[in-house]
């Protein structure tokens, strides 16, 4: 009963994550699209396209396409042709039929909703197609991959495992069946001889080329002790996740499948050989690296991990990333899809302990960090991309720098101020100057003069005849006005007094 329970919250996660699309995004002219199926008759089928330009990635736009005329669960992939392939059809955007485990009831695949073309980045039109659809009693209707490759100037599209009905069991079954369609032919052909016993039933997976190989990766399995597979397996039995201590191997060039073993160099009583359920994985620079999250056996919370598969020693190295502001990575991401472009791993959407944090999230694959600017043309410098932590130092440096300027300023006017007051204060005290024994003798405020004393007052007339150039220098234009006229005041007061004293 608790096994069945257990199988039951696997299957539910499952189509959890499932929630957030498997389907592998595409790069079309600059945009980025992802498809997210509807989940339930309330739901509605989306398109997610994110425009990709160089600057912050919290600049990216993105634009949400409802998609109304597919059913519940309709979940297809795009056709992710080859660059080299330049044709009018390889150009446009391409979906093929697919959908989620609950609402795969039947092993049919409906004509109709075969192929897909997204027009105008408004709507699925239906109707044209260019592949024959396949007539295979275990050709998947979900959880499969595609991969279009070009060998020897031929292409060719490799359908491996995924999910679909069995009208037998009533039930839906992994199968690890494989099928190839040829475009030059226009014909289909079931390879799944070859992968019997070798490849387990398999589904939600991921795929990787590298040159004339494909690698297989994570997914549900069954879970047993016996390494030789049956071809279809029920999902009703045990299941389990694969890990990354092992992959499957598919030569391109003779369509013989082998199994490689991979060292993980992870602590085994932490991680045991690396469950990373919903991981990416992505070939760069001779290597494949791979973003996701590891299960820890010691606790409730995962860890994330991102690691390179040396192809050469098929051996795992964890590569430690930190945020730009140096911070350790603490992103939990899973079912997400992924872009390189210019030695950058670009994520999008995907569950994540982020609030389903939708991205993108960029890495730096030359120095392991997380950055908020994306390099997308490649004419950015590094200044212009320097982490985002040294621009806020260096904004704040600026401010402050024009705050302490301003302050100084403001000192400065004030000192100034003050000082020009405090001058103000210092009154000049006024000197008169009347004659005494037929020199000149300086009066100050307070003192009595006796106006009886003939003679000039200081003026400006007489200012250089004065011997005490100290009261000169002190004397503002202003007195001096004053005393001048003080000076005809007293002359007329003279006068009156001389008219009096003659004609008594």
């Amino acid at each position: 009963m608790l096994f069945i329970y257990f199988l039951y919250l696997t299957l539910i996660l499952a189509e959890l994550k499932l929630k957030f699309g498997l389907s592998p995004g595409i790069l079309k002219n600059d945009k980025f699209y992802t498809y997210f199926p509807a989940v339930d008759s309330n739901d509605t089928g989306l398109i997610i396209i994110y425009t990709l330009k160089d600057g912050p990635v919290s600049q990216i736009n993105n634009t949400e396409v409802n998609i109304t005329n597919v059913p519940t669960g309709y979940m297809p992939q795009f056709l992710n042709f080859a660059q080299d392939n330049q044709n009018v059809i390889s150009k446009e955007i391409w979906l093929l039929e697919g959908y989620t485990p609950s609402s795969v009831t039947d092993n049919k695949l409906d004509e109709s909703k075969w192929m897909a073309q997204f027009v105008n980045d408004k709507q699925l039109s239906f109707g044209s197609s260019f592949i024959k659809t396949p007539n295979y009693t275990y050709f998947p209707k979900g959880g499969f991959t595609q991969n279009i490759v070009n060998i020897n100037n031929n292409p060719v599209m490799y359908i491996i495992g995924g999910y679909t009905f069995s009208n037998e069991l009533k039930i839906n079954i992994l199968t690890s069946c494989v099928f190839k369609y040829d475009f030059n032919s226009n014909s289909w052909s079931d390879l799944s001889e070859g992968s019997k016993s070798i490849l387990p039933p398999i589904a939600i997976h991921r795929s990787v080329q590298v040159n004339d190989t494909l690698f297989i990766f994570n997914g549900y399995s069954p879970n047993l002790t016996d390494t030789k597979y049956p071809q279809t397996y029920s999902i009703d039995m045990p299941i389990k996740n694969n890990t990354i201590n092992k992959t499957y191997k598919l030569d391109l060039l003779t369509e013989k499948w082998s199994v490689v073993n991979i060292k993980t160099n992870l602590d085994s009583a932490t991680y045991g050989d690396g469950d990373m359920l919903g991981a990416s994985y992505d070939y760069y620079n001779g290597n494949i690296i791979s973003y996701g999250t590891l299960d820890n056996l010691n606790s409730e919370e995962n860890d994330p991990y991102f690691g390179t598969l040396d192809l050469a020693k098929m051996e795992w190295h964890q590569n430690q990333i930190n945020t730009d502001s140096g911070l350790d990575n603490s992103l939990i991401l899973m079912f997400h899809r992924t872009l390189i472009i210019r030695d950058q791993l670009i994520l999008f959407q995907g569950y994540s302990n982020q609030n389903y944090a939708t991205g993108p999230f960029v890495i730096n694959l030359k120095d392991f960090k997380f950055q908020s600017v994306l390099n997308y043309s490649g004419s950015l410098n590094s200044p212009e991309i320097r982490p985002v932590f040294i621009n806020i130092i260096i904004g704040l440096g600026a401010t402050l720098g024009c705050l302490l300027i301003i302050f100084l300023i403001i000192f400065i006017i004030r000192y100034r101020k003050n000082k020009s007051k405090h001058e103000n204060n210092n009154q000049i005290k006024p000197l008169w100057a009347a004659p005494v024994n037929g020199k000149y003798r300086y009066i100050s405020r307070g003192e009595i003069f006796d106006d009886g004393q003939t003679g000039e007052v200081f003026s400006l007339e007489n200012a250089e005849n004065l011997d005490c150039s100290e009261a000169r220098s002190s004397f503002m234009q202003e007195d001096l006005n004053s005393l001048a006229l003080i000076r005809r005041e007293l002359d007329q007061k003279t006068s009156s007094n001389n008219s009096a004293s003659i004609y008594p």
